[in-house]
């Protein structure tokens, strides 16, 4: 039996040999190469110059809603959302392999990861509470928004292919989640379905410093999408090849792409504990309901940079209405100026009360944090390395800390 190395290597060779069939340049910078701290990744096979081309990968291989239309009518599926579309095409292929209508896309489909064991959707699914526990519940709270979108989209798609099971389709759902890059499609009917999955610029691993070459000003310098770009400093032989998936925090990249790394925004995300406070507080439907008229329920976080450490411009008008009484029509009235830009306060009373909240949530975000950080040289379980974890607890410890600090120094907010 093939070891699971020389399946990759098979499987890169193929790919390749499949991309150069259908117009990609023979001239490959980039190989495929496995590292220690992100695993499977592309690396320069040599010296490079600053902002030369890698590759460009041709149109015909791009798996999108254009390229598959005519599958999608033989299938009557062309209704569904191009994420559910393509989770239909990657979750057929990941139960019937090859024989999913002699694809032509077998080379790229064989590429992709084996499995998705490393990501929390998968232990949320599964039901591995062994590894879900270890999680912070506002990690847990952003993990659920995932698998909301994950139950939405394997609906539509069990409703067309009911054999289909949840296995294949987690597999292929994680992989359209993971790997799609924008790009515009003409059959794509809203902005969200403007995604395609892109072969061999899909190996490469994220860095908040690499170059975004998925703008019009790639597009102006006649770069086409997808096209791989040198960065600025250029590459040596053997560099890894970084892409920019966004400029998320770990959080997100962690419920999102099951990853963290070691330098991302420090941001945390604090709203399982914020609409904790409002469910027990009195009016507390009426003030989500004002809050979301106003949009600005949900999706408050906490900063430690720019320093000084602070809440988001989001959290702030939430707080600021935890604390007034809906009969007081006065301070509502002084809330919505505050909104509005029109006052800095409701009242010097409010304010204390709302950098109070602030304060109570943070020292016991600290607290929780504190409880749950290990010496890293141990942290591997069920095969899982746990390093991603203890990062997010180590950020979600230090973000508090620093915001609790400036509190009590009486730091402006």
């Amino acid at each position: 039996m093939a070891s699971s190395d020389d399946r990759t290597d098979q499987n890169w060779a193929n790919l390749i040999k499949w991309l150069c069939e259908h117009g990609m340049s023979e001239d490959l910078a980039v190989g495929c190469r496995f590292f220690a701290d992100s695993g499977r990744g592309l690396a320069a096979t040599k010296d490079v110059e600053a902002n030369k081309p890698l590759f460009t990968i041709p149109k015909s291989c791009l798996l999108n809603a254009d390229m598959l239309h005519k599958w999608a009518k033989k299938h009557s599926v062309t209704h569904l959302s191009s994420v559910q579309l393509l989770t239909c095409y990657l979750a057929l292929y990941k139960a019937q392999g090859e024989e999913l209508d002699a694809s032509p896309y077998t080379p790229y489909l064989q590429s992709l990861p084996f499995d998705f064991d490393f990501h929390p959707l998968s232990w949320l699914v599964n039901n591995n509470q062994r590894m879900v526990e270890k999680l912070a519940e506002e990690t847990k709270y952003k993990l659920i928004k995932v698998q909301d979108r994950f139950k939405q989209d394997k609906q539509a798609v069990s409703n067309q292919f009911p054999a289909l099971s949840t296995g294949d389709i987690l597999w292929a759902w994680l992989n359209v989640n993971t790997r799609s890059l924008y790009y515009g499609c003409k059959r794509s009917r809203s902005h969200q379905d403007h995604i395609t999955m892109c072969p061999l610029l899909d190996f490469a691993n994220h860095s908040l410093g690499a170059t975004n070459f998925n703008t019009s000003e790639f597009r102006r310098a006649g770069h086409p999408i997808p096209t791989m770009i040198a960065p600025k400093n250029g590459l040596r032989s053997e560099e890894q090849v970084y892409l920019l998936y966004g400029f998320h925090s770990n959080q997100t990249l962690f419920v999102e792409y099951g990853f963290t790394v070691s330098i991302s925004p420090p941001e945390l995300s604090i709203d399982s504990r914020v609409v904790t406070r409002f469910e027990k507080t009195e009016g507390g439907a009426e003030k989500r309901a004002l809050l979301e008229a106003r949009g600005y329920w949900g999706d408050w976080t906490l900063h430690a940079d720019p320093t000084p450490a602070h809440p988001s411009y989001r959290l702030i008008p939430a707080l600021r209405l935890l604390h007034v009484s809906l009969q007081d029509q006065s301070a509502l009235q002084r809330w919505e100026a505050t909104v509005n830009g029109e006052l800095d306060e409701i009242s010097p009373q409010n304010s204390e009360r709302m950098r109070n909240t602030l304060k109570e949530m943070c020292l016991e975000l600290q607290e929780e944090a504190a409880a749950h950080l290990s010496p890293l040289d141990a942290l591997i379980e069920e095969g899982i390395s746990m390093a991603s974890i203890q990062q997010l607890w180590l950020e979600q410890h230090d973000i508090c800390t620093a915001i609790v600090q400036n509190i009590t120094d009486g730091i402006e907010l």
